[in-house]
């Protein structure tokens, strides 16, 4: 794969107008991989520059000539991206300098224009809150179908006796239906959630430049908010720095909650496919086997994902802890909050898809949990067969614990 083209100025970075490079190991350490994340969000962040292409050109910055050419060689970057043949470099530090680098070597004043009015801190933060956007809809779409499968199983298994628990004894009659059907809600709750979520964050940072504005050389900020279909423009400067990582907090956070879901649901499956118990089970494509044991199928895809739900909420508290130890204004310990970000995004849309292909494949032991449904799991209903020929149910519950020699 070959880099960006970069002349004259290799990989210079846009702040340094003086031959002489950073200490390998200060740059090392500071820029980390978070390149390689911004490889990741590129087409955000060429989105974003799309739309301030456009508000420069309203203001007369750009001409309507060097608009289309800009465009263009957004479009090159775009298509090299996909084609994997566009590179961040270390030397770049971010996928912001890459961009403008690329437009001013291929296309020269309008790559030096490019930057006119914004902030790499904007930039970030408008990258960032596109992918948020985008991937909570996605998750909400997500959430939506596989709560359109657990509906389906929920009415399909409705009359299935099962055993409930608490305390992992048995308790009380429940059936199948019942316990898909939690499920079901808990994902129909989480949707309000995502989108509660989403509404916050869909707001455009873009035009804050580094967290105070530019006073003398006010934006066209509308704009952008309409073309990159932001509800809203985040008024306040130092507010738009401020939800650097807060806002990402606020979406890993939502999504905190479809892994709590999910780990929940493994834990029940990792017991309820036990030989013990074999309530449920999968077809052979979802197992694993043992090396040395010919007999065994494992249902370890639940012990990952119960594990990953861990996971991910140490994602959620590394923006957090980074987070709460600042003020306002930018620092860059807010750069390592991208990496917790893509990767929980990443991990919990992973999750959603491969649950979405469990649910209709369950496969559900109708004999087996009949004849786990015994008699101790009714004496409650005597207690209240009791009550509706008029005794107190407290009364009517030591008849019946005495009747069964319970203390």
């Amino acid at each position: 794969m070959a880099t960006p083209k970069n002349k004259g100025a290799a990989n210079r970075k846009v702040w340094q107008v003086s031959a002489g490079g950073l200490h390998p190991l200060v740059e090392a350490y500071t820029v980390g991989e978070d390149h390689l994340f911004d490889q990741e969000l590129l087409p955000y962040d060429i989105e974003a520059s799309m739309a301030h292409a456009e508000m420069l050109a309203s203001m007369g910055i750009l001409s309507e000539e060097e608009l289309r050419r800009a465009k263009e060689g957004l479009l090159r970057i775009f298509e090299m991206w996909e084609n994997g043949d566009f590179l961040i470099s270390q030397e770049q530090e971010d996928g912001h300098t890459a961009i403008e680098q690329f437009l001013t070597d291929e296309y020269g004043e309008i790559g030096k224009k490019i930057h006119t009015g914004r902030s790499r801190n904007d930039q970030s933060l408008v990258m960032i809150r596109l992918f948020m956007r985008a991937n909570l809809r996605y998750v909400r779409e997500l959430t939506a179908e596989l709560g359109s499968r657990l509906e389906e199983r929920t009415t399909e298994t409705q009359s299935v006796p099962m055993p409930g628990y608490t305390h992992m004894q048995k308790a009380m009659p429940a059936s199948v239906g019942m316990w898909l059907g939690s499920y079901r809600e808990a994902f129909s709750d989480i949707g309000l959630l995502l989108a509660a979520t989403e509404k916050v964050i869909d707001q455009n940072p873009l035009g804050s430049a580094s967290g105070f504005g530019i006073g003398n050389f006010p934006l066209q900020r509308d704009l952008t908010t309409r073309a990159l279909k932001f509800k809203r423009t985040q008024e306040n400067p130092m507010y738009c720095g401020f939800s650097r990582g807060y806002f990402e907090n606020l979406v890993l956070q939502a999504l905190s909650q479809v892994m709590i879901v999910c780990g929940r649901f493994a834990n029940d499956m990792l017991l309820f496919t036990t030989a013990e118990f074999n309530f449920l089970s999968l077809p052979a494509n979802f197992t694993t086997g043992s090396s040395i044991m010919p007999q065994k199928r494992n249902y370890d895809v639940f012990e990952i994902m119960r594990g990953n739900a861990k996971v991910f909420h140490s994602y959620q508290a590394q923006v957090q802890e980074i987070v709460s130890a600042l003020g306002s204004g930018y620092q860059r310990d807010l750069q390592l909050t991208k990496r917790p970000l893509v990767e929980g995004v990443a991990l919990c849309t992973e999750t959603l898809v491969l649950m979405a292909d469990i649910i209709p494949a369950l496969q559900v032991q109708k004999d087996v949990l009949k004849r786990a449904m015994t008699k101790d799991l009714f004496v409650t209903n005597e207690v209240y067969d009791l009550v509706k020929k008029g005794k107190s149910f407290r009364d009517a519950y030591v008849e019946v614990k005495k009747k069964l020699g319970k203390r």
